[in-house]
């Protein structure tokens, strides 16, 4: 690789404007100009080290072929020790290095090496598409493309999506793996208190996560109604996870048939040849990722699944302003159309339903005015300079200028997500 500063330069270059400046008296505009250029420098002096890194790869492999596992843990340690920063960090960045056009994803590559995303974007993408053999045609470009948008944990679940639409079996192999080594351990801790510890698959996990958050959503909303109340509920999350599980078993011991009818209410979403066939990829509102079809009709069979009702004479669901709170049949709308909060996208069963016009001006209870954001986005959202608007029916966010000057609107809720050409 032929080495090049003047990228980096060109980064130092935008920060020199700010030499000598107290940063605590920036205005906005100058402090967003100064996080974005620093931001740059950081990106490519890592593009730099990881250049180097892959040149010494380079040199070893031409003397005596592959480097041993000990070589590259001593590269690796000493490129830690170098930057300060953790082993698996430098491997990344050591990963990331060499020449695009000799990488199996050149795409990824270069991205990296323009600045354009960093080291640990590299290796999800990488992953995804090792584990897709020949990737469709145009997917490398829209994930790496994403991969300038999004977070980390963001590009985590579009690349298990693409994982799962181009490579059904691996995400049934993955299940039927979960499911064979799903378990609950009981044990003591140093102090006496009785510990659980549980690794479930998603079939398993649905119905119990589904109790679990709306105990903790209904706990929460009932302490915001009764604020002023002096012996209001206290208790933290945790707290109201373990009490409810505590009900739980109670309830079961108390009852004559504790394994009979639908316990609780678990919307898994999929559409109707899937749910025939059980050939295809549907989702469960309480948990992240794509699930398989077969995974989606089990899980139908014992929790109560409900069909989406978008219309229809006999429930109605646009109520205009004779409601304040949306219907269970809205959420259920909206819940189809973000798949969860449209700004962090955390799952539909820790979200609220927000109205994006606000009530207390004017704005409708309908499917076409409401959103869903979780409690603390829907925080966000009302104490900061973030927008929320409603296009063609879709979410998106608007970011301050403080944020983004161009203030380019992203797309909300996990359509975000999703690898596939925007129609």
């Amino acid at each position: 690789m032929t080495f090049s500063s003047v990228r980096l330069a060109t980064a130092l270059e935008a920060l020199r404007e700010f030499e000598g400046r107290d940063l605590s008296a920036l205005t906005v505009d100058e402090l967003t100009r100064f996080t974005a250029a620093s931001a740059a420098v950081y990106r490519q002096a890592g593009v730099i080290v990881a250049a180097g890194a892959a040149a010494q790869l380079d040199r070893v492999r031409g003397t005596r072929g592959e480097p041993t596992p000990r070589e590259l843990a001593g590269q690796r340690r000493d490129t830690a020790q170098m930057l300060g920063v953790d082993e698996r960090s430098a491997q990344q960045l050591i990963a990331a290095g060499g020449e695009p056009d000799r990488a199996r994803h050149p795409l990824a590559r270069e991205a990296f090496r323009q600045g354009r995303i960093g080291a640990p974007a590299v290796e999800i993408l990488e992953h995804c598409l090792n584990m897709l053999g020949e990737a469709p045609a145009g997917l490398e470009a829209r994930l790496v493309a994403k991969a300038e948008r999004l977070t980390l944990r963001e590009l985590r679940r579009a690349c298990e999506q693409a994982i799962a639409l181009h490579r059904r079996e691996l995400l049934e192999q993955k299940e039927r793996r979960h499911r064979d080594q799903r378990e609950l351990v009981v044990g003591r801790d140093g102090d006496g208190m009785v510990t659980l510890r549980a690794r479930l698959d998603a079939a398993s996990a649905a119905p119990v996560v589904a109790l679990l958050d709306a105990q903790v959503r209904d706990a929460f909303q009932r302490r915001r109604d009764d604020a002023v109340v002096a012996d209001a509920d206290t208790r933290t999350a945790g707290q109201i996870r373990a009490d409810a599980l505590v009900m739980l078993a109670q309830h079961c011991l108390g009852c004559d048939e504790p394994g009979s009818g639908v316990r609780t209410e678990v919307v898994v979403r999929l559409d109707y040849d899937t749910l025939r066939s059980g050939i295809g990829v549907g989702s469960c509102d309480s948990l992240t990722g794509p699930i398989s079809g077969g995974t989606a009709r089990i899980m139908a069979v014992d929790a109560g699944m409900l069909p989406v009702v978008l219309g229809g004479e006999s429930l109605p669901l646009d109520w205009g302003r004779r409601k304040r709170l949306f219907t269970p049949a809205q959420r259920k709308a909206i819940v189809e159309r973000d798949g969860g909060c449209a700004w962090c996208l955390a799952p539909p069963t820790r979200c609220v339903v927000h109205h994006v016009e606000f009530w207390s001006d004017g704005g409708r209870t309908d499917i076409g005015n409401g959103v869903l954001l979780c409690t603390g986005c829907h925080v966000r959202l009302h104490t900061s300079e973030w927008e929320l608007e409603l296009r063609d029916g879709h979410p998106w966010l608007i970011p301050p200028a403080a944020v983004d000057h161009t203030r380019t609107p992203i797309r909300g809720g996990t359509a975000r997500l999703d690898p596939r050409p925007i129609a």
